[in-house]
């Protein structure tokens, strides 16, 4: 709350002072004017009495009267007009600023969640305050501010004194006699006359003054005379201290400051805000503005005069804060008395008239700039001896009798009547004393001068100036009531103002409650009964000073709203300033009503032409609407103060209030926006014009722009070149991109530390870190980048455009320093390109070169990534800290030179006065500054929000290093299943420096083969193709894939621009559907093996394999005759191959695949075809089928090694693939193998990183299992015709891998998917598991012996002879397994375990009328490995008939313990005929 000098007892004690009229002779005043005042001024800070004076009442009880003030006033002073009322006012305010202390906070208090600072005091209102009550010219209605006496003073340097004594009384009393309408008014025609003589003690003689004021006291009695010395020292004595400023002046709080009409007040612009409110319309528009924008037209306004005379005839712009033409305050007309109704002297005439109770005029001779320089401590005690000598002894008496006087003549008029008014009625007849008439809109009574009313209210009047509130406010209530009988509103209003006074006035002394009501209906009735607003202002000032005493805050600011009217802006200003002061006072404060209110005022300060108030206002106001969502409120309140700002010529504060009305959250229209930011511009320009002419263009410090948000943490950092656009069939390795930054980075990682395990032997070096190329908020910044010499760095930016309209930014580049590696002692010099204009900069461009963009558009509401590239020239250290760019609107005609702007900053020539909305632009910067992670391990890091560093901005420069470029020449976007093409690559090092060390490692080692014979030609045949008809290869093949392949390079080197290539052949997924295989090339500097530096380079394409074929195999054992007992086995191959693609518009499809060859890989079997095929017979047209029928047979080897394949092949078309060489041998390597995946590689002991192919656990089964293993691969070779999607044919090849693993179960030639596992619930409670013991699988237990019947087909026999028929059977075993079994062959129970394998369908025979087992029953042997055994069985029929007789059950055992034995499959049927012959 702001805090006023005075409380509202010393207010209203000073409002409410006895009035004395001072009346001087010339030469008194120039007496006085030695020391640079008038005899009025002279006195006036001495005129309250320092002791305490004791007063009389009418009924003689005796008063005291505490520091009583005396006002004096020049007699020959006029109230000045309403212009001139209007100045001096606007002036006060004006001279009034806040003023606030270097570094401090001002008034900050806190309020609920605001911190609030506040004016501490309100000087410009107590100034307007004051200047108001003392322009307030007298009324009829009361006689506070009649003259109580008139001082008359005379010098004692006058000839006559004492004559011109006489001649002032005689003027005075000629104009009270006389002149009764003009000012000042006197309060009775006798009042006190008092007379002084001042005496210049240096220059005057002492004896000649005394004598005169001898001759004083005798001619106008001793108690109305006084001598006054002053000037004690002399003129020679000032010219000494005229330097001095350390004297007190007691003066300078009295007379009127200088008033700067500079800036801050536009006097005469009542309904302005001082300059053309064309230039800032509150709806911004597109249309082109006036070119003179900033000319004051003084003559378009109005005068305004303190009573809001006069109506405003210019237009008020369409604001929101307007004010409704319906306000009950707006009084067009408002007739003033007599006295100084009709006063039309100009504002100068009025100045010159107050010249002589203003300051003496400098120029005069003798005169010096301080107050009171002749004057000694002793003739301030003098003047105050003055002033207490007459209030004591002259002034005090002649109030006591005038108060006896007026009491006794009422009290003798009364009788013994209660109401003194009602007796004076019937004494005089009729009410003689007043005349009804409609005089004017204020009254419709006039009382004559010497009416008892009158008097009554003149006794109550004197009665309140000296402090003798309870028996004014007895007086005021008798006469308020006579006033309302008589519909006298403005003496009724008056007296119910006093009354409410001189009850406040008696403070705690009294015994009634201050009656605000009394106050509310006097300003209700000033207001429309009488249409007095100047009255009801004062009213209202007084009454809200005694409101606040007593902590009625919102009683008090209702007041102040309710005298908010359209005749005074500045009035209204100020009183609404007031009102949101007491709001904040409350006891629950009231912040946003405050804030409200507050901009209210601000914007009445500014039509008033009050411009540092209403910024002021308007600031304060802020504090509550920003950042609490009320956008729309916080535009306007930013964008009036600007405006403001702008006007006040405080730029920087004008470009900070434009800044904020461009934010992502503005609410604001497109229009309206664009309108914002044309006008940011236009000020920012201004500012930096500004400063550049105070700081001059040495400075090369880039102001920083606003627009558009710099997204810095999005940042991204690539070192290296832009990966190369394909040209033809020639594509170049991808590298790394900022697209790569979504992918995962840590095959990229996995891939490296296995290429550098592999160069270091296998360990990886203690301080390895992983290759970072790409630098972005997800990747690990705490090391800064290594960049080479003449190697780009590229920068991608995202520039946010927060606004609805778009922005263009010319001239884009990065801002970097530089501080280069000098061999030497000296400390090198930081280098840097930031500067004001755009010229070339030939140092920096020498170090680093920068690219410059020239235009971007960017468009509302858009987040553009914008790269720019650096290529450093020198070893440094490089850091990037911003970028620079020249900001225009996008409506704008930009016309940005190349070589700079025509002035330092940019826009159009500073010469001309352009406006704002033309090619305005400014060139400035933003700052990039990256946050690292926040960090989270340690408690305080917890505890607080700390982060890590990020240094992908800090680079470091190395010297050159090889660079090495990778071409793939005819590599496919598309492959069919199986399908082999070829490729050629190409290595060239663009470096200076030589390379070696050439590796590559892939995510997916098994989609391609490297050709080990490098060279730049080679055949467009993908396999080798020979006419000759060989036998079968043996390869030693030992099934490992490396993940890791050296890349020979002839020579052992690369050299620099050097070039070579070699042979890839890359094999489509047999799965259809797009597939990643990354390729990682690594390579190391040549020239410094010691220091081992080496460089990495990615390439990641994406392959789509199209469906072609499907190939599926089952094996099955043969059969065999009964004349076959060799032990060696054969196997029946059923081979189903499918053309899965089918024929579509606009898709790539196969329409016919040729087999061309069929090959067998196994170190045990080779195969035969069964049937001869012709070329026509093995073509597979869409969504055909072919079967091929294969014979596999057992190699005749007596040792054949697990690493020796043997390759048949099966020629089915013209000419015979070698698939035991390249790249049908390594394809089917890499069938064989099972990958790991990549994150379960080992990172330290496998050297070098290989994958092997799955070996089987070596344990104790392994002899047994090999009882059902085949080992058997087939290589299907085919050739394909293919329909792109165009409607082109090509032919391709390729081949089909499908592994035959055990007979009767089908395989295919694409890899089976497993479905996931569903684990188990999880358990909390660890149970005892109890490890189970390995077992064989069933299916090898169930298959460790095969066994065959041999007999005859056919028996005859006559039954009729002999009942049964007997038949030899030989039961053959073999042991198919590499360990020796136990067997046990049951004939006893052979029908009854017919049924134990239901799915192999056979049913079983009843054993009524068939046959049965002779003999031994049971019969057990052991069988060696690989071991085939006969055993003798009899059987014997009892009819006719077809029999099977090959159920009989074999048991097999692998241990020692015959208990556990497994029944073996049943083999096929062994079918005997029995005939019945005649005998």
């Amino acid at each position: 709350m702001a805090q006023h000098k005075q409380t509202a007892h010393e207010f209203i004690q000073s409002t409410f002072s006895p009035q004395i009229a001072v009346l001087c002779s010339n030469d008194a005043e120039l007496l006085c004017q030695k020391n640079n005042l008038s005899f009025v001024q002279l006195v006036q800070p001495f005129c309250r009495l320092k002791t305490e004076a004791h007063i009389k009442d009418p009924n003689n009880v005796q008063h005291n009267v505490q520091h009583l003030r005396i006002s004096m006033v020049d007699m020959n002073c006029q109230i000045p007009p309403a212009a001139a009322a209007k100045k001096l006012m606007n002036d006060a305010v004006n001279s009034e600023q806040q003023v606030m202390a270097e570094g401090s906070r001002g008034n900050v208090i806190s309020v609920g969640d605001y911190d609030l600072q506040l004016s501490s005091s309100t000087p410009w209102f107590e100034a307007y305050r004051e200047c108001f009550l003392q322009t307030l010219p007298p009324s009829d209605h009361e006689f506070l501010k009649h003259c109580l006496a008139c001082i008359f003073v005379v010098s004692s340097n006058h000839t006559d004194p004492l004559a011109m004594l006489q001649t002032l009384s005689s003027s005075q009393q000629q104009q009270q006699s006389q002149f009764p309408n003009k000012l000042p008014h006197w309060f009775c025609p006798n009042i006190l006359k008092y007379y002084v003589l001042v005496h210049d003690v240096v220059e005057a003689e002492a004896s000649k003054a005394e004598a005169v004021y001898q001759s004083m006291k005798s001619s106008f009695g001793h108690q109305s005379c006084h001598l006054l010395q002053i000037n004690s020292r002399s003129l020679t004595t000032v010219e000494t201290m005229k330097m001095d400023t350390s004297l007190p002046d007691p003066w300078g709080q009295f007379l009127n400051k200088p008033i700067d009409v500079g800036e801050g007040v536009d006097y005469d612009a009542g309904g302005s805000s001082g300059a053309d409110d064309s230039m800032f319309p509150t709806r911004l528009d597109e249309g082109a503005p006036e070119t003179n924008n900033h000319v004051l037209d003084t003559n378009s306004h109005s005068d305004e005069g303190i009573d809001g005379l006069g109506s405003v005839t210019n237009s008020v712009m369409d604001h929101p804060l307007a004010l409704s033409d319906e306000s009950p305050l707006q009084s067009p007309t408002l007739e003033y008395s007599s006295d100084y109704q009709g006063s039309t002297s100009s504002l100068n005439s009025v100045q010159s008239a107050m010249s002589k109770s203003s300051s003496f005029n400098m120029q005069n001779k003798g005169q010096f700039p301080g107050h009171g320089m002749c004057l000694t401590a002793s003739d301030q005690d003098r003047i105050r001896i003055f002033i207490h000598e007459f209030a004591v002894r002259a002034l005090i008496p002649w109030a006591e009798r005038q108060m006896r006087t007026l009491n006794d003549m009422l009290m003798s008029r009364t009788g013994l009547r209660k109401s003194l008014f009602g007796t004076a009625k019937k004494l005089f007849g009729g009410n003689p004393s007043k005349t009804s008439q409609a005089a004017n809109t204020a009254t419709t009574v006039v009382y004559s001068k010497d009416a008892p009313e009158l008097q009554m209210r003149r006794l109550a009047d004197i009665a309140f100036l000296f402090q003798l509130y309870d028996f004014a406010y007895q007086t005021y209530h008798t006469a308020k009531r006579d006033f309302n009988n008589d519909n006298a509103w403005l003496h009724f209003a008056g007296a119910l103002e006093m009354a409410s006074l001189a009850i406040f006035m008696q403070g705690s002394q009294g015994q009634r409650a201050y009656p605000d009501h009394y106050m509310e209906s006097a300003i209700t009735t000033y207001l429309q009964s009488c249409k007095n607003i100047p009255y009801a202002v004062r009213a209202t000032l007084v009454s809200t000073e005694a409101l606040k005493s007593r902590g009625k805050y919102k009683e008090a600011a209702t007041q102040f709203i309710k005298m908010m009217s359209e005749e005074s802006d500045l009035r209204s200003a100020l009183l609404l300033e007031q009102a949101a002061h007491c709001f904040i006072n409350m006891r629950n404060s009231m912040v946003r009503k405050y804030s409200f209110h507050m901009i209210l005022a601000g914007h009445r300060f500014s039509k008033a032409g009050q411009r540092k108030h209403a910024l002021r206002a308007y600031s304060q106001a802020l504090q509550i609407y920003k950042g609490k969502g009320w956008s729309l409120a916080e535009d306007h309140i930013n964008f009036t103060i600007g405006r403001q700002s702008h006007n006040l010529k405080q730029l920087e504060n004008a470009t900070a209030a434009f800044k904020h009305l461009l934010t992502e959250d503005s609410k604001q229209t497109a229009m309206q926006q664009n309108a914002f930011l044309r006008e940011y511009l236009f000020v920012y320009r201004q500012l930096l014009v500004q400063e550049s002419e105070e700081t001059g263009l040495q400075s090369n410090t880039l102001p920083e722009l606003p627009l558009p948000v710099l997204d810095s943490n999005a940042t991204k950092v690539i070192v290296g070149s832009r990966p190369l656009i394909p040209q033809g069939d020639t594509i170049y390795a991808t590298g790394v991109w900022f697209e790569d930054s979504d992918m995962p980075s840590w095959r990229w990682k996995k891939l490296e530390e296995l290429l550098v395990l592999d160069a270091n032997g296998g360990t990886l070096p203690l301080l390895h870190r992983p290759s970072l190329q790409l630098f972005t908020d997800g990747t690990d910044n705490k090391f800064s980048p290594v960049s080479y010499m003449k190697e780009p760095i590229t920068i991608e930016l995202y520039l946010v455009n927060p606004l609805k309209v778009a922005l263009t930014l010319t001239d884009v580049t990065l801002l970097w320093s530089f501080l280069p590696n000098i061999c030497s002692h000296e400390k090198p010099q930081l280098i840097t390109n930031e500067q004001m204009v755009t010229a070339k900069n030939n140092l920096a461009d020498e170090i680093v070169h920068g690219q410059v963009v020239k235009e971007i558009i960017l468009q509302g509401n858009d987040r553009l990534p914008v790269q720019m590239t650096l290529t450093p020239q020198q070893m440094g250290e490089l850091r990037i800290y911003g970028i620079t760019y020249n900001l225009g609107s996008a409506s704008t005609t930009f016309m940005a030179p190349s070589q700079g702007p025509s002035g330092p900053l940019g826009g159009a020539v500073m010469g001309s006065k352009a406006s704002y909305v033309s090619t305005v632009y400014v060139r400035g910067k933003q700052k990039i500054e990256v946050q690292g992670p926040r960090l989270n391990t340690k408690k305080e890091e917890m505890a607080s929000k700390v982060y890590g560093p990020d240094r992908r901005l800090d680079l470091t420069i190395h010297e050159q290093m090889p660079l090495l470029e990778v071409s793939f020449v005819d590599f496919p976007k598309t492959l069919l299943c199986g399908e082999v093409h070829p490729v050629t690559v190409h290595f060239t090092n663009t470096g200076s420096s030589p390379l070696h060390k050439l590796k590559v490692a892939s995510s997916n080692p098994k989609c391609f083969v490297i050709g080990q014979n490098i060279s730049n030609e080679h055949s467009s045949s993908v396999y080798n193709v020979t006419d000759k008809s060989s036998d079968s290869i043996s390869v030693n093949c030992d099934l490992k894939v490396k993940r890791v392949i050296d890349i020979e390079i002839p020579g052992g080197i690369l050299h620099s621009k050097s070039t070579m290539g070699i042979q890839l052949w890359i094999r489509g997924n047999d799965i259809g559907g797009n597939h990643q295989v990354d390729f990682l090339f690594y390579y190391e500097l040549a020239e410094n093996p010691q220091k081992r530096k080496y460089r990495i380079l990615r390439h990641n394409v994406l392959v789509n394999t199209a469906e072609s074929l499907s190939v599926r195999a089952v094996a099955q054992k043969a059969c065999k005759n009964s004349k076959e007992l060799t032990s060696t086995g054969q196997f029946l191959i059923s081979c189903e191959m499918e053309n899965l693609s089918q024929q579509q518009l606009g898709r790539v499809y196969v329409s016919e695949i040729r087999i061309k060859q069929i090959s067998c890989a196994s170190s045990r079997w080779t195969i035969d075809t069964l049937t001869s095929h012709s070329q026509k017979e093995v073509c597979i047209g869409s969504r055909e089928m072919l079967q091929v029928c294969l014979k596999a047979s057992m190699l005749q080897k007596e040792k054949v090694s697990n690493c020796d394949v043997t390759f048949t092949d099966l020629t089915l078309h013209d000419g015979k693939i070698l698939s035991g060489r390249t790249p049908c041998l390594d394809f089917y390597q890499r069938s064989r193998v099972k990958l790991k995946p990549l994150e379960d590689e080992a990172s330290q002991t496998q050297t070098p990183s290989q994958i092997l192919a799955p070996k089987e656990k070596v344990d104790q089964f392994e002899s047994l299992n090999s009882a059902i293993q085949l080992g058997m691969s087939l290589i299907i070779l085919w050739q394909a015709h293919v329909v792109d999607s165009d409607g082109t044919e090509r032919v391709c090849v390729g081949q089909h891998h499908v592994t035959v693993e055990k007979p009767d179960s089908i395989f295919t030639s694409y890899p089976y998917m497993q479905p996931p596992r569903e684990s188990g619930p999880i358990q909390f409670i660890k149970e005892e598991v109890t490890e189970e013991e390995k077992k064989p699988d069933f299916e090898v237990l169930t298959q460790l012996v095969s066994y065959s019947l041999q007999h005859k087909t056919e028996l005859d026999n006559c039954f009729s002879k002999c009942r049964l028929c007997c038949a030899q059977v030989t039961l053959v075993l073999h042991n198919e397994a590499d360990s020796d079994v136990t067997v046990l062959v049951d004939t006893s129970k052979a029908q009854h375990r017919l049924n134990e394998y239901p799915d192999t369908g056979q049913t079983a025979e009843s054993p009524a009328g068939g046959f049965s087992w002779m003999s031994q029953t049971l019969k057990q042997l052991k069988l060696l490995a690989k071991q085939t055994e006969k055993i003798l069985l009899s059987v014997t029929f009892s009819k006719p008939g077809v029999y099977n007789i090959n159920n009989i059950a074999v048991f097999v055992s692998y241990q020692d313990d015959s208990a556990e034995m497994t029944l073996q499959k049943q083999t096929k049927p062994s079918v005997i005929t029995i005939r019945d012959v005649a005998s």
